[in-house]
């Protein structure tokens, strides 16, 4: 009996080989799961969430497929990728409305798991717009601000869209937040009723009225409005009267520039009148100072 129990024991032993396949070296690579496409502006990024944490260096690669093609096609700038994200920004659409297909896979050697399909997306329903760059110019009681558009130069998701866009603009004293004021702004623009020679800062966001859509806010920017501007007086006010018709004339040293003249009589017998002038210069708010008395 004991001849016959060492036998079986035996018999065990030499057939653990066979029951732990993993002893062998082969590998069960599970696929990625929860695929998931984020698009801003022009920007495509796939992420997925990875199976295979416990296998050391696997890769993950992707394919795509577009309307018209019959066959799955590698995609740009996500092939044997470590991550778990690529950029496919480099991929050439002609048109962002149409749907897309993906795909991904993990990848060890010669092994690879099985195709994880992300969920059919058209691009356009799918991007956010994204952060403005925004540039300012400084007045002493206004800021000038110049808005680029959403997405590139050369931007196909929203090339139909340019004109489209709508920004909007939140402004404030740099030393207090409570005094925060939003308002619909052009491309290029001007704040006015500010303080000079007090910091600003604003932040600026774009949206679209149809499809209804809403971008991210950009940086925020900071700017010092100047000290405040002291436009001259017109000099070598004149008047010539000539068969009871009164012509003012004066010199002044700035182009762009409009004048409103008021006048006075202060005394019937002597005909003596005070000239006030109101001068708008280079778009800056409206002045008002006397600068003559006198007598035709």
């Amino acid at each position: 009996m004991l001849a016959l129990l060492g036998a079986t024991t035996l018999m065990l032993v030499a057939g653990a080989p066979w029951v732990l396949p993993a002893a062998s070296g082969g590998t069960n690579l599970k696929s990625p799961e929860n695929g998931r496409v984020c698009i801003i502006d022009d920007n495509f990024i796939l992420k997925w969430n990875s199976n295979s944490e416990s296998v050391r260096n696997v890769t993950f690669s992707a394919e795509y497929k577009i309307p018209g093609m019959d066959n799955w096609k590698k995609l740009p700038g996500c092939q044997h990728i470590t991550s778990t994200e690529c950029n496919f920004s480099s991929v050439k659409l002609k048109n962002v409305y149409e749907k897309i297909e993906l795909r991904i896979r993990a990848e060890k050697g010669n092994n690879t798991s099985q195709w994880h399909e992300v969920k059919p997306f058209i691009p356009f329903q799918k991007a956010q717009i994204g952060p403005l760059d925004v540039h300012l110019e400084a007045e002493d009681k206004a800021i000038i601000i110049n808005i680029s558009p959403p997405g590139t130069k050369d931007s196909i998701m929203w090339a139909m869209d340019h004109s489209s866009f709508m920004y909007s603009l939140v402004i404030w004293k740099n030393s207090s937040r409570l005094e925060e004021r939003t308002e619909t702004v052009y491309s290029r623009d001007k704040i006015y009723k500010l303080s000079p020679e007090t910091t600003y800062c604003l932040k600026v966001k774009a949206e679209l009225r149809s499809p209804r859509r809403v971008g991210l806010y950009s940086p925020v920017y900071c700017i010092n409005t100047t000290e405040k501007h002291k436009v001259p007086a017109p000099e070598n006010i004149q008047i010539d009267a000539e068969n009871q018709v009164y012509v003012l004339k004066w010199d002044y040293a700035y182009e762009n520039t409009t004048f409103r003249a008021q006048w006075s009589q202060c005394d019937s017998s002597c005909m003596c009148y005070f000239l006030s002038l109101e001068y708008l210069t280079h778009g800056r708010d409206l002045s008002s100072e006397p600068t003559s008395s006198m007598s035709p």
